[in-house]
């Protein structure tokens, strides 16, 4: 059995520098410029952390600042990140995730992942799943954790919609999180700040920083499309 893959993001406004390490691939956004960088090693250092390098270009070091959330093959969990990125000094909170099954394209037509993160103690890691064939967003399968208060609360039912441009990049968007208990959803609303997009085998991927309104706070984090390319068709 193969071990998990992982994947850092970060997001440090203060720098205006945020990216996504993973072994395949990573990407860097320096204020709103992207950059395409090579796969990057993310190793255990201790207990409950993880050192992010690729040479010359990242040297971060990860700290657990939450529990895991497992969000269906899925383990999320909020982290601390300080180290470098291109030479900017990186200060901020993230996400590490780890993917413990690869998602099936022969069943999927998209997914998308959110993190709306506000601070160590308010953030939300969300995942929705387009099965192949279906006909628009309402009927993906999403599943949602919010982090309120330093409590992990499971989300019942979460909506995600989304503005496109004519590319298919994702714009803006908007969330409805209802919980267990209570009457009214919980809501939020995102705007892109830097965005990029790439071609993985037969997956495209739109990958976007954003800056998200969380249950009436502000926050930034990421809103990751990949969709299953189709080959073209014979001549």
């Amino acid at each position: 059995m193969s071990a998990p893959a992982l994947a850092l993001s970060f997001f440090d406004p203060a720098h205006e520098t945020y990216g996504t390490a993973r072994a395949g691939a990573s990407i860097l956004f320096e204020g709103r410029r992207p950059r395409a960088l090579g796969g990057a090693s993310i190793e255990v250092s201790g207990p409950g952390g993880w050192r992010c390098t690729l040479e010359g270009e990242l040297a971060l070091d990860v700290e657990v600042s939450s529990d895991a959330v497992d969000l269906g093959g899925v383990s999320v969990r909020l982290v601390r990140v300080h180290g470098e990125a291109a030479g900017r000094r990186v200060e901020c909170l993230g996400t590490l995730a780890e993917t413990q099954s690869a998602p099936r394209w022969e069943e999927l037509d998209a997914l998308r992942t959110v993190s709306a993160i506000v601070d160590e103690e308010h953030a939300l890691f969300a995942i929705a799943r387009r099965p192949r064939g279906a006909l628009g967003h309402g009927e993906e399968e999403i599943g949602a954790v919010l982090l309120d208060e330093g409590r992990l609360l499971p989300v019942d039912e979460a909506r995600l919609s989304t503005v496109y441009d004519g590319d298919g990049r994702q714009r803006s968007a908007g969330l409805e999180l209802w919980l267990h208990g209570e009457e009214y959803p919980r809501r939020g609303s995102g705007v892109v700040v830097a965005g990029s997009s790439l071609q993985l085998e037969e997956v495209e991927v739109h990958a976007a920083v954003f800056r998200w309104r969380l249950d009436g706070h502000d926050g930034i984090g990421g809103y990751e499309l990949m969709s299953r390319s189709e080959p073209p068709a014979a001549a």
